[in-house]
């Protein structure tokens, strides 16, 4: 048994989460405040290392304070500061690593009362996160690789995307990896959509099929 597992992005026109120099401040105050609400309703938020290192993002929830989700952090390598907002205030977090991590910077983290656990695969992660911590409901707030990731491995059951009314040409796309196959690829239904209270982004919801 696994978690729900749903994706929260927003990205560009052609389907872009930041530009080519790594801009990706596409939300307006409305998708910022549904980001925060789903925050709240989940037991773990999951992000990737890359966002971390680039965004250092707290991921604490605003608006809505009836829940601390855990913060999980996907890092192969194990090269992530110490310093970094993430691991410096509260609720818990815990990083999965692969068994060729930084055995270093893991008692450093460790000694911070950070959980590092040696664990290969997106959705073992997940379901270890069921097992381990009673996690039901987990938000992916990836990057590219993070999202292709669970999209690849099947645990994703929705998608809730924001449309913006940029276009960036380049730069970091919603998923990326080595594509599926022609009759392999993961099929979603739309179950909602609205335009934002902004009138310049769309909110899509999207469930597996």
């Amino acid at each position: 048994m696994r978690p729900y597992v749903i994706i929260f992005s927003t990205i560009t026109l052609d389907g872009r989460l930041a530009s080519k120099t790594g801009f990706s401040e596409l939300s307006c105050k409305w998708d910022k405040m549904r980001q925060n609400k789903l925050r709240a309703e989940v037991d773990a938020i999951v992000i990737g290392a890359n966002t971390v290192r680039i965004d250092n993002p707290s991921l604490k929830v605003k608006w809505f304070t009836n829940n601390s989700p855990i913060r999980v952090i996907v890092s192969s390598s194990l090269k992530l500061d110490p310093s970094l907002r993430i691991f410096q205030i509260p609720p818990k977090t815990v990083v999965y690593t692969s068994i060729s991590h930084d055995t270093s910077a893991e008692k450093e983290l460790s000694e911070r009362g950070v959980d590092v656990i040696v664990m290969d695969g997106v959705c073992n992660i997940i379901t270890d996160l069921y097992e381990r911590y009673g996690v039901r409901r987990v938000m992916i707030e990836g990057g590219g690789r993070l999202n292709w990731s669970v999209i690849k491995e099947g645990c994703v059951d929705e998608i809730r995307v924001t449309i913006s009314n940029k276009i960036f040409g380049r730069g970091v796309s919603f998923a990326e990896g080595e594509g599926f196959e022609r009759d392999e690829f993961n099929r979603f239904e739309i179950a909602s959509f609205k335009k934002c209270e902004c009138e310049k982004e769309i909110h899509l919801i999207f469930k597996k099929t």
